[in-house]
């Protein structure tokens, strides 16, 4: 299904860029945590190029990092949520609009907001999957080579806290965590949502479950601090369109 997503292009294309140059500078940084312990003190001028280079790497990721949380993240979701609620309700909240990104058929601002969290929840569960795979792959290589460090008693113990700091970093096992967590919440989402469609509740009760699952969406996002993978959303949009169009059918959404 053909999409038109100025958002992802202006806001989050950027995100995901930075966030990459943040991962660069991680293993940038645990590499040359490393080689400091090989280097031979009594040449001090090497030894002095490693540790300027590090502390400046250090320093370069604390700065990307503070850009990624306070400015590039609450600008994207900021336009993202923007989208939605002019989608939602009728209504132009900004000139970026989306085409083609949510699909019902629904006019009341209500139903059609659930209905966009329902989408939302089906690819944003789908892709956070995928990416799942990826970083537990990655946890188990790093894992693996930090009980090797561990395991062997010969093995310097500047290397195994060295080891030890690029596992148990924000970019290792904090990010697995997080992301099987927002996993986790998608999918509860997506199923508090396909059982609101199925049930059909008095319009109260729709509305009220509608928007606590919406909140809970939207802060399960803020949390998490997990960019979805623009790339793999490329990937499974065909596939996941065709079954959010088999979903709507089984649930007979119609206005």
């Amino acid at each position: 299904m053909s999409r038109s997503d100025p958002i992802r292009v202006n806001y989050f294309d950027a995100l995901e860029k930075t966030e990459r140059v943040a991962d660069w500078l991680f293993y940038a940084a645990a590499a040359l945590s490393i080689i400091s312990l090989f280097v031979d003190k009594s040449t001090p001028v090497l030894y002095d190029v490693v540790l300027t280079v590090f502390a400046i790497t250090v320093l370069g990721l604390f700065g990307v990092g503070l850009a990624v949380r306070l400015y590039l993240t609450p600008r994207a979701e900021d336009g993202r949520r923007r989208d939605f609620f002019s989608s939602a309700c009728g209504v132009n909240l900004s000139h970026q609009q989306t085409d083609g990104y949510y699909n019902n058929e629904f006019t009341d601002p209500i139903k059609r907001m659930a209905a966009q969290v329902f989408e939302n929840s089906h690819f944003s569960k789908a892709i956070a999957r995928r990416m799942a795979r990826t970083e537990r792959i990655k946890f188990g290589a790093y894992a693996a080579l930090w009980l090797a460090c561990l395991i062997y008693r010969r093995m310097d113990i500047g290397i195994v806290v060295a080891a030890s700091q690029a596992v148990f970093s924000e970019q290792v096992v904090s990010k697995l965590i997080r992301l099987e967590w927002l996993r986790a919440r998608f999918e509860t989402t997506y199923e508090t949502m396909y059982n609101l469609f199925q049930s059909k509740p008095a319009k109260a009760q729709f509305s009220a479950i509608t928007l606590d699952t919406l909140s809970m969406y939207e802060t399960a996002k803020s949390n998490a601090a997990v960019t979805l993978s623009s790339k793999l959303f490329g990937e499974m949009n065909d596939e996941l369109s065709r079954e959010w169009d088999q979903i709507k059918a089984v649930l007979k959404m119609q206005t």
